[in-house]
């Protein structure tokens, strides 16, 4: 993994590779937010697995919560007169909030799982 939150090297890699292309930019992050995503419910299954009844509910409200944020607070960076970089931006947003909330799971799970 390329970082703290778990970025993978080749994610790294293919952004070394884009050469600044926007479009290729933007294939570098989604293949990263696809890998993240599934890394995030991964530990997320993991967790309600482990948890009772009333922590799965409050971990699947938080969750809930969580994602309606990370949403929109991603669009906002998605400025429509901000030219190719907002896109570049906002994917990025996602990409990265996801490792941050895959990374935030995988913690509590270390701390609180079996």
């Amino acid at each position: 993994m390329a970082d703290d939150n778990g970025l993978s090297t080749q994610y790294s890699q293919c952004m070394d590779n884009s050469g600044g292309v926007t479009v290729s930019m933007l294939d570098c992050i989604a293949a990263e937010t696809k890998l993240q995503d599934d890394r995030l419910n991964m530990a997320y299954k993991e967790a309600m697995s482990q948890l009772s009844a009333e922590r799965k509910k409050q971990l699947k409200e938080a969750q809930r919560a969580w994602i309606k944020f990370r949403d929109a607070n991603c669009d906002f960076y998605f400025d429509p007169e901000g030219g190719t970089s907002a896109s570049v931006m906002a994917s990025d947003c996602v990409m990265s909030e996801t490792a941050e909330r895959a990374a935030e799971l995988e913690g509590f799970l270390e701390i609180y799982g079996e």
